[in-house]
């Protein structure tokens, strides 16, 4: 076996922007696989829990963090990386090479992932907390996490509660196996203790509109585009509800996009209309396009509210020559750090990426999780460039916008492009209506409700 440099450690961006009809990968390697680990003294190389939460290693709520999201992948590398030598074509007919060789690093999780991943079609992720010996940590950190009475910060508890939420998901989602009782029992354990502390660290309504907005502390100190504020001349649009960030995070999360004309519109109305399929340069009058993210929560009282907390922010903006031609598609990219939120609450916990950041390829157009494997041989994980995932959705450019490319069948009314007011959560109604319209977030509501009727005088 030859040696050789392992890959670098990944970064923090993990999903991509919006994607559509983009052809399922299928993963075919064409010479035998060597397993390579990475040199010693790499960071984050041991598997142990990571002060999250506090400094107390020993922490229920650090030792949750740990089950939930860290753990060792096994991926390859495309030819983007050449230590990653000797490659093989992806699948066939296809341009993209990647390594012969599999690499293996720890995963700490501290980015903005959902846990229990890889999650996409399938129950990988959450079987590794529905067998031992991460069941039996796991469902003893909850259970400690319940009986402790340690006080934790609304900001703490907030992003807890989310991570819970998701966890939630995962194990009362559809992929079951009634063939295998001890893990089947095991979901019933861990799907009580996880509702049962979700609703013991649930915020008030109160206290949930008056977490900070961190976007606007990571301001201060990141170059983000200011696009919350009405005279910047960002304009945050709607055209179809219904976006596949939204429904990929299970209505947990509220995904809101912006625009940047070139100049100011005379008649704004008209503007946007224009933008939805364009037969020309979809970014011709455009200098920029942003997409964050922010948390939706479940309050005290068992209903879905929307946080100012922006765990993703995804920009283009092109630098032009002149008034005419784009020179170049510069990607700002920004992903949420646990740690780094709760111990420095005024950087805002976002932490920037760039072009060549290392991040995983979706196995499908509309995969949004993370360190997916690939179909077929169920190949590992593929890392590339930041930008070369962002190429797969809006082409080689980055000048796709993937928000107006909806296609509307003959004789259909095509509804306008609706502008939203940056200050408030317009786009948080309807994924609130979705969010309760789900089996998984209707079988939380009895530990809300329950806990609310044991209130009453």
């Amino acid at each position: 076996m030859t040696s050789a440099k392992a890959p670098p450690s990944f970064g923090c961006l993990t999903n991509a922007w919006a994607v559509l009809a983009v052809p399922i990968l299928a993963f075919v390697l064409l010479l035998p696989v060597v397993t390579l680990s990475e040199p010693a003294g790499v960071q984050d190389a041991e598997d142990h829990p990571r002060p999250i939460y506090s400094s107390d290693p020993n922490d229920p709520w650090n030792s949750i963090f740990y089950c939930l999201f860290s753990r060792r992948i096994e991926y390859v590398v495309s030819d983007e990386y050449p230590e990653g030598a000797p490659f093989a074509n992806l699948f066939p007919d296809s341009d993209r090479r990647v390594s012969t060789r599999t690499f293996n690093r720890y995963e700490v999780g501290d980015r903005a992932i959902d846990p229990l991943y890889p999650n996409f079609f399938n129950d990988t992720g959450a079987l590794v907390v529905l067998r031992d010996p991460t069941y039996s940590l796991f469902a003893k950190a909850l259970q400690r996490a319940l009986d402790s009475d340690v006080p934790r910060s609304a900001m703490a508890r907030a992003v807890m509660q989310s991570d819970l939420w998701s966890a939630y998901d995962s194990l009362c989602g559809e992929y079951r196996r009634p063939e295998d009782y001890e893990v089947e029992q095991h979901r019933r354990v861990l799907e009580n203790l996880i509702g049962r502390l979700m609703r013991k660290i649930a915020l008030t309504r109160g206290e949930i509109r008056s977490l900070p907005a961190n976007y606007s502390a990571a301001s201060e100190t990141l170059p983000v585009p200011d696009i919350f504020d009405p005279n910047s001349g960002w304009i945050e649009v709607v055209w179809l509800p219904h976006r596949m960030h939204d429904q990929a995070a299970g209505y947990r999360r509220v995904t809101r996009v912006f625009l940047k004309p070139t100049r100011p519109p005379h008649n704004v109305q008209k503007f946007l209309n224009s933008q939805r399929n364009r037969e020309d340069d979809p970014v011709a009058d455009l200098d920029g396009l942003a997409l964050v993210m922010q948390l939706l929560l479940i309050d005290s009282d068992g209903n879905p509210e929307v946080t100012n907390l922006t765990t993703d922010v995804q920009a283009r903006l092109f630098a032009r020559v002149g008034p005419g031609a784009i020179e170049h598609a510069n990607i700002l990219a920004c992903e949420i750090s646990r740690r780094r939120l709760l111990s420095d609450p005024a950087s805002g916990g976002l932490v920037p990426e760039a072009d060549d950041s290392p991040v995983f390829l979706p196995m499908a157009g509309n995969d949004y999780t993370f360190a997916s494997r690939q179909t077929m041989k169920d190949g590992p994980p593929v890392q590339v460039h930041l930008r070369t995932r962002c190429a797969l959705c809006h082409g080689e450019d980055l000048r796709q916008v993937m928000t107006f490319s909806f296609k509307m069948p003959p004789h259909f009314r095509v509804p306008p492009v609706k502008r939203l007011d940056p200050q408030g959560h317009e786009a948080a109604d309807f994924v609130i209506s979705e969010a309760k319209k789900r089996r998984d977030f209707n079988s939380l509501r009895p530990y809300f409700t329950a806990a609310v009727r044991r209130s009453d005088p």
